[in-house]
């Protein structure tokens, strides 16, 4: 699969995504600021060249990443003192402005509100809605398709939620995707004093935000590499390392900064203390308080509901098992007022056997096992021989 703007195709450098590669490339590019001494031109060089292979990406959410490490960098660093002198900041403005233009007049043919802009706050939306139904998660892998399957229009079919934070969160629950979101606030409090490595962790979270640049089930995926290849794979876990050890550095390197402040001078001990507890209580507070938030806000009784296996829907309903060959969607699209829907193709060892239960596709074969169920087979082999509970049910093309 190629990613293509207009006629020109889109360069991944290696990433089967090229937005993944347009984050990677931010994350350098604040490496290549600041320098100083003999060696400064070097800096400028290797940037130029960042940005000139950012631009082959064609990532819209790139050049305003990299635009907003642009501003975080002159705020950090030399913001203040350089706001006094007029003529500087003249300049600057108008050399945004004329990198603005030239961005632009690249980008045009990816300047368009497409689907890939107007759907997301859609797909965000049902990500937090079946958070705050399912606090405690969804089992991973499952977000994209019960989102698609449940929540989203016809059109629009995910295999995440298109937002590495609350794809982890979703699935996860509370527990795992608090911790991961701590991880990132408390990296953003305490390390500011690593400038560079600040600039890029944020320019990377923003990113990891807007896309699935951590795509937790490519990650994962040791045997198959999520189908993307083994360069894809690896590129993926630097990526992800990278902004692993980036946190923790900061991290180390913040609260490091306070203790030795508070060994220093033994008078101010008990304030300096008061400080890091501050510091690390401010991003958990600030994180507690969304996820309550969130679930407070979005919780909905026309949410799916998941557990042990299974999603349900509405109140009763027959109990839906599927093969590989239909996809829970088109499978949920035959019952509008609700039912209990097995997540993963197959009937699991521990399936319920009584009520009604509805066998897709080659499914059907584990009739046998429903002998007190009433059996609807919609699809079954060809050469199956339904049991004498069963009826069957044959269709022209699947939803």
């Amino acid at each position: 699969m190629e990613f293509v703007a207009g006629d020109v195709v889109r360069m991944g450098f290696g990433f089967f995504n090229p937005n993944h590669a347009a984050a990677l490339i931010c994350a350098v590019i604040p490496f290549c600021w600041g320098w100083r001494g003999r060696w400064h031109w070097a800096g400028r060089l290797v940037g130029v060249a960042l940005c000139a292979m950012l631009a082959a990406t064609f990532s819209r959410t790139g050049f305003i990443v990299l635009a907003l490490e642009a501003g975080a960098w002159w705020m950090m660093c030399d913001g203040c003192r350089r706001a006094r002198s007029a003529r500087t900041t003249i300049w600057g403005v108008i050399l945004s402005a004329c990198l603005a233009c030239i961005a632009a007049w690249w980008m045009w043919p990816r300047l368009a509100l497409d689907g890939a802009i107007l759907n997301r706050p859609k797909i965000w939306l049902a990500g937090l809605r079946l958070f705050a139904a399912n606090p405690m998660g969804v089992r991973f892998g499952n977000s994209g398709e019960i989102a698609s399957a449940f929540m989203l229009p016809d059109g629009i079919t995910v295999r995440t939620l298109v937002n590495s934070h609350l794809t982890l969160l979703v699935e996860m629950g509370v527990f795992v995707g608090g911790a991961w979101l701590v991880f990132i606030a408390l990296a953003l409090c305490v390390g500011r004093a690593m400038r560079r490595t600040w600039v890029a962790f944020a320019g990377l979270a923003v990113s990891a935000f807007s896309a699935s640049v951590f795509d937790w089930h490519v990650l994962f995926d040791f045997a198959e590499k999520g189908g993307y290849g083994g360069v894809n794979f690896v590129l993926a876990w630097a990526l992800f390392g990278a902004f692993v050890v980036m946190g923790v550095a900061m991290v180390s390197c913040g609260v490091g900064v306070l203790i030795t402040q508070r060994r220093r001078d033994a008078e101010c001990a008990e304030r300096v203390g008061r400080s890091v507890a501050r510091r690390v209580a401010f991003p958990v507070g600030c994180v507690a308080v969304g996820i309550c938030a969130v679930v407070v806000c979005f919780c909905s009784d026309d949410t799916p509901r998941v557990g042990r296996g299974y999603v349900a829907v509405g109140n009763g309903g027959p109990c839906v098992y599927r093969d590989e060959g239909w996809s829970l969607k088109s499978v949920a699209k035959r019952f509008p007022d609700g039912a209990r829907f097995c997540v993963r193709p197959g009937v699991p060892a521990d399936a319920e056997d009584a009520g009604e239960v509805w066998l897709f596709g080659d499914a059907a074969e584990s009739a046998w096992r429903f002998k007190g169920a009433r059996l609807k087979l919609v699809d079954p082999p060809e050469f199956f021989d339904p049991p004498t509970n069963a009826v069957v049910t044959k269709t022209v093309t699947r939803i």
